[in-house]
């Protein structure tokens, strides 16, 4: 067979768009614990550092080869227990945030108007006196709003906020607050559950992207791999609902498309089955609430109204009554809506239908374990608290905000009016190691070290076999004239001075980590000295125990009355639902200034390097719109201009578009480039998390002048995944 070049790249380019990347297989030589000294640096020999990916919340170990100074790969760590040896596209991806030609190089000072003004460099200690004095003079108004961190930082953060009688806000944008309240309201606990996937045999989830981005991708895809081939003579069975044809549904052996935002209604049906053909696991005096609440509504109307045939969730229902570890999973498009959260409780309802709460192959919490650091987590936040926060801002009760690796300009619909924090804010400083587009807007930036240059420690006690105590290490000197974040903020509080400078002795977050360890490794190796144990810590990447016995759950599922989703726009003027989903490689938009991530094809359509609009063939036809036409897509909120791309795998009420592009700024690899389709959403909630119901907008879409062609992965006439299907219109 002949492999021609383009060939072989368009072979690679597939491969890599794969939730979980192999490891490293060659063996590691020279696995060092911490940035050597320049004289123990021999030419062309690669020394290996463990430490943490921080490109998102999961905490992957990870191993980053060094050769005379320069961080040359990333491999994912074997022997840690969140990924395995595994990495996503986006870890691999990490070295170009590090040497990214747009990366700040010092402090700077903004001059002019807001927003417009160039910024100056000034050095340290101008930035810092000056951040000092304004702590000062808006003495109890400071506000930070962060992306979500754990550990050490989060602690120091916390301290911090507090003392200055500030408010700490970790915002966190695809969806997992609702996935904490449904599981609190359901089991009493915050703590998220272990998805034993890897020992279930039969899988049935409600739109979960566990396979792109969800919680722990690479997690997920490692149990996924068992799950399907990892032990003999047993290949679990995956049915994947939801009204998109996702990477996660593509996989799966059956995909089971519904009207949008009635996946709650679905599992009402399966339940209501299950009850009615006695195939519960519930005890007599259980089933009395159950059944009030599963039938409330009739099996023909669930039918007619998620648009499943009856005999489908009849059969789901058997077959997940007759598996020996069925499992139930919910998330991403069935928590974006107004019901996300009663969604979420009717799914985890089903789960204690089945006796899957506390099984292998089930839903399973570890007994609460102390972490190695004194964690005062202000916890995740949804859109509704930062729309508290600018009320503050608005009010005048807040003036000072903080930003560190948080873009809410750019992440948050214009519809909620979040600008109004920036225009009422007397003074912003940023943290931020790259000029995103709420940066931008900032008075003075103190730019952070990156990842790869900086300690730090990630806390994961929750959606693993055990807790991860993670450590991140330097693996290469700093590049630039920038200071890591917790050095910042040590260096104020002694400035500021008084209690606060006694709150917090420490020098350098160096010191202060190491301290908040010493605690935790003396506990669990005491006859043996901290520099030893913290050495190989080091070397291991962090600390976790083989196993953690388990903690039992008793469910308290509330009374649930089932609520049809809310969408804002009327369906004669806005025919269409709106659905914006998290882009594999460029997620909510953090990962648009790296090119090896902007020139990852999309798996299912192959785009690359821009935006485009996901259109079913059959709505495409009735619109008059063919492939690679311009249209506007508008609602009552916003427009978007882009060109159309036919997708049969998605629901012909609905339209998808993929998030991540659209920047103002973010250096050049993504300002300018695409669109945003958050634009188009209106402030829609869900009512019990605050999160914003990102799938609760309706819009229409009209063909308009011009047109382009798509930058995609060049094909050979045929799209890789639906063949034929791109002319018949549908599934």
């Amino acid at each position: 067979m002949d492999l021609y070049r383009r060939t072989l790249f368009k072979i690679l380019g597939l491969t890599a768009a794969g939730s979980s990347l192999p490891g490293c297989e060659r063996e590691v030589h020279n696995l060092v614990p911490y940035l050597l000294p320049d004289g123990d640096i021999v030419p062309g020999v690669a020394n290996w550092y463990a430490t943490t990916c921080q490109e998102c919340e999961a905490g992957c170990g990870t191993m980053v080869r060094v050769m005379e100074g320069r961080a040359k790969k990333i491999e994912g760590n074997p022997t840690h227990p969140v990924n395995e040896g595994k990495l996503c596209a986006r870890g691999q991806a990490a070295l170009q945030g590090l040497y990214n030609p747009d990366r700040l190089q010092g402090p700077l000072r903004r001059e002019g108007k807001r927003g417009q003004g160039p910024f100056r460099p000034v050095t340290w200690e101008e930035g810092l006196s000056e951040w000092v004095e304004q702590i000062r003079i808006h003495a109890g108004k400071s506000a930070m709003v962060t992306r979500p961190v754990t550990g050490t930082l989060a602690s120091l953060l916390t301290t911090m906020m507090d003392s200055l009688s500030g408010r700490l806000v970790m915002y966190e944008s695809t969806g997992e607050q609702t996935l904490r309240t449904a599981n609190h309201l359901s089991f009493g606990t915050q703590a998220l559950p272990h998805y034993d996937l890897a020992n279930a045999d039969y899988l049935l989830s409600f739109g979960t992207p566990f396979l792109e981005h969800w919680l722990s991708p690479v997690s997920f895809g490692v149990a996924y791999g068992k799950f399907r081939q990892g032990r003999p003579m047993v290949r679990g069975r995956f049915i994947q609902v939801e009204p998109r044809l996702s990477l996660t549904a593509s996989n799966a052996d059956r995909w089971i498309p519904l009207r949008p935002g009635t996946e709650g209604l679905l599992a009402m049906g399966i339940g209501q089955v299950l009850l009615r053909d006695g195939l519960t696991n519930l005890s007599s005096s259980h089933q009395a609430s159950f059944h009030r609440t599963f039938s409330a509504i009739s099996l023909q109307a669930i039918s007619a109204d998620t648009e499943v045939p009856q005999e489908v969730i009849t059969q789901m229902a058997h077959e997940l009554s007759s598996a020996n570890a069925p499992l139930i999973m919910g998330g991403g498009p069935a928590a974006a809506q107004t019901n996300g959260t009663t969604t979420l409780i009717l799914i985890n309802a089903l789960n204690v239908m089945i006796g899957a709460i506390g099984r292998r192959g089930g839903l399973q919490w570890m007994e609460p374990q102390d972490p190695p650091v004194d964690l005062a987590n202000a916890g995740l936040a949804g859109e509704r608290t930062l729309m508290d926060l600018a009320m503050e801002f608005e009010q005048g009760s807040r003036t000072l905000l903080h930003l560190y690796r948080a873009d809410p300009l750019f992440t948050l619909p214009p519809s909620l009016k979040f600008e109004g924090v920036f225009d009422h804010a007397q003074f912003i400083v940023s943290f931020s190691p790259f000029l995103d587009d709420s940066t931008s807007m900032a008075d003075l930036i103190l730019p952070d070290h990156d990842p790869l240059e900086s300690w730090g420690d990630h806390v994961r006690q929750d959606t693993i076999p055990v807790p991860a105590w993670s450590v991140s290490q330097p693996v290469v000197r700093p590049l630039y004239d920038t200071k890591p974040i917790g050095d910042v903020w040590l260096d104020a509080a002694h400035r500021l001075g008084g209690s606060l400078g006694e709150r917090v002795p420490w020098h350098t977050f160096h010191d202060l980590l190491k301290s908040r360890w010493q605690a935790v490794l003396t506990k669990h190796d005491s006859p043996r000295s901290f520099e030893t144990r913290w050495k190989e810590t080091l070397q291991e990447g962090g600390l976790w125990p083989s196993t953690i016995p388990h903690h039992q759950i008793s469910p308290a599922i509330p009374s649930i009355t089932y609520k049809p989703p809310q969408f804002l726009g009327n369906s004669s003027d806005y025919p269409l639902y709106c659905y914006p989903y998290p882009s594999l490689g460029l997620h909510d938009g953090r990962g648009a200034n790296r090119p090896w991530l902007q020139e990852l094809p999309d798996p299912l359509t192959t785009g690359i390097w821009g935006s485009w609009i996901e259109l079913n063939p059959t709505t495409a036809q009735s619109l008059g719109i063919h492939p690679g036409d311009r249209v506007r897509v508008t609602s009552d909120y916003g427009s978007i201009e882009a060109s159309v791309m036919m997708f049969p795998g998605l629901h012909p009420d609905m339209i998808a578009i993929p998030m991540g592009q659209g920047h103002r700024a973010y250096g050049r690899y993504a300002k300018g480039r695409g669109v945003n389709p958050v634009v188009l959403l209106g402030p829609n909630y869900d009512e019990q998390s605050g999160s914003l119901a990102t799938g609760g907008t309706r819009v229409r879409v009209e063909r308009i002048k011009g047109g382009s062609q798509l930058p995609m992965l060049e094909q050979s006439g045929k799209n890789p995944v639906f063949g034929n299907l791109q002319e018949t219109g549908g599934l």
